[in-house]
């Protein structure tokens, strides 16, 4: 509009030559005008979306910027949760070298220790059969037998030592797999203390039980090595009665339950034990007391071995409270179960000596022992009961026995594993398809009994060392129960 004002004024103002001269000098400006507007927007224009753009990148840079402020906060944390890691795992392999230093040493001191106790009985036992042997040749045959009583005592003390160091060792190494049942506790304790009575009673201790007359106190445990803890307990019991003291030295063992836990109670009025021992009489060959060794205080392995027990049976735990100068308590806990008992037992009447040899008398024994010493020794031993035998030192022997026999074996005494290849399982089964029948097989072994029983066949086994009491009760308990067999069968038969 202000250039068609200005062209009509111009028009009105300016002769037609100026009009035209002025018409091209106005569309130079306007196109000069219109040119620099453009190129002004353009500029602008390009100005405004270079810096949009450049606000994008700014955002975008942040972002990344921000990303990567994040990954390295990140890598930082990852950095030292991995030495963290690191740190950690290298502290767990130190403790792991100095558990497994530790344990290298406490098994080369319980070796050492082990080793020392062994040879103390050993030893005894040469001297005393130097001796006898020198006594014998003198004609002192009074001395002699003496001297032969004390080989004795000297090789109970070596069996005795020799199996607990073997039962530890099985107990702390994990071979020993526990046989759970349910069964009334009462009973273990009854057991425990029938069979320590007459050692009490020789030590002038007395054995009080205090145990719930009409109500069956069932738990649910392993009922073997469970018997071997309390029986352990009350023996350490007699072992440190206090003599010197007015009252008379008793060991009290009760029991009494929660609603879900039952409790075996120990208590004896001796000696006690300080405080500062009470980890340290666990380990093995420790005794409180006892610097001059005696053995008749034990070996120093009983409770490393309730303590072993403890450790292997599930949800069991064993307590100690003790007083020194007025006596301890150890108490032992375990589930307890419901009134349904899985297998009842009763104990086997107790035999004398005498009673157990004269139902050897006269029985005939087929003895399979490929190892020389240990057959002669048998062999001794048997003919010392009257026992009537016949022994082979390899399976071919035995097959040719059992060819020639005239009697039916009343036992077989073998060996698990014979030199040439063969076991106990061989072994009876040639009796069985040889002589029509199965004959009782008691298998008498220096391999660990966790590693044979389920090989045995069901066969009663025996752990070597063996001593001769053991060896006689187990014989005649398995004679008599093929007896009772037999007359069970032959009453069917009549019937």
């Amino acid at each position: 509009m202000a250039s068609v004002v200005f062209l009509q004024l111009t028009t009105h103002l300016l002769h037609t030559e100026d009009f035209f001269a002025g018409m091209f000098y106005m569309f130079n400006v306007i196109v000069i005008g219109h040119g620099v507007c453009v190129h002004a927007e353009r500029v602008s224009r390009e100005r405004f979306l270079s810096e949009r753009a450049l606000a994008s990148l700014n955002d975008e840079l942040r972002g990344a910027n921000g990303s990567l402020e994040r990954k390295n906060r990140e890598l930082e944390i990852s950095k030292k949760d991995q030495e963290n890691k690191t740190n950690a795992l290298l502290a767990l392999r130190e403790q792991q070298m100095i558990a497994a230093q530790t344990a290298s040493r406490e098994k080369s001191n319980f070796l050492a220790a082990a080793t020392h106790d062994l040879r103390q009985p050993m030893h005894a036992l040469n001297l005393f059969l130097q001796a006898a042997a020198e006594a014998i040749r003198n004609g002192e045959y009074a001395q002699a037998e003496r001297l032969m009583n004390e080989c004795g005592s000297s090789s109970v003390i070596l069996a005795r030592l020799l199996n607990a160091v073997l039962d530890l060792s099985r107990l702390e190494s994990g071979r020993v797999v526990p046989r759970y049942h349910v069964f009334d506790v009462r009973q273990i304790v009854e057991e425990a203390a029938a069979q320590l009575r007459p050692f009490a009673m020789s030590r002038g201790v007395e054995i009080r039980l205090r145990l719930p007359k009409e109500e069956v106190v069932c738990v649910r445990s392993d009922a073997h090595w469970l018997g071997r803890a309390v029986a352990n307990l009350m023996s350490n019991g007699i072992k440190y009665a206090d003599k010197g003291k007015d009252t008379k030295a008793t060991v009290i063992v009760g029991v009494v339950h929660s609603p879900t836990r039952a409790r075996i109670d120990v208590l004896d009025n001796g000696i006690g034990i300080p405080r500062d021992y009470f980890e340290a009489i666990f380990q093995p060959f420790f005794q409180v007391n006892n610097p001059e060794q005696d053995r008749d205080k034990g070996l120093g392995l009983g409770l490393s071995i309730v303590n072993a027990v403890v450790s292997m049976l599930d949800q069991h735990r064993i307590e100690l409270k003790s007083t020194e100068g007025r006596g301890s308590r150890f108490s032992l806990e375990m589930p307890l179960c419901g009134p349904t008992i899985d297998k009842p037992s009763s104990r086997a009447p107790q035999r004398s000596e005498a009673d157990e040899t004269a139902q050897l008398n006269g029985r005939y024994v087929l003895l399979v022992e490929d190892d020389g010493l240990v057959r002669a020794s048998t062999e001794a031993l048997l003919s010392q009961w009257g026992v009537l035998f016949d022994s082979a030192a390899t399976f071919e022997e035995y097959e040719e026995i059992l060819a020639d026999i005239e009697r039916f074996p009343d036992l077989i005494i073998t060996d698990f594993r014979l030199r040439d290849a063969k076991t106990a399982r061989e072994v009876a089964m040639a009796s069985a398809t040889r002589l029509g029948r199965a004959c009782p097989c008691l298998v008498v072994t220096g391999e660990p009994t966790a590693t044979i029983v389920p090989l045995a066949c069901d066969h009663d086994v025996l752990s070597k060392p063996v001593s001769p009491a053991e060896l006689r009760r187990e014989m005649v308990a398995l004679i008599a129960r093929a007896d009772e067999c037999a007359c069970e069968a032959e009453a069917a038969t009549v019937q």
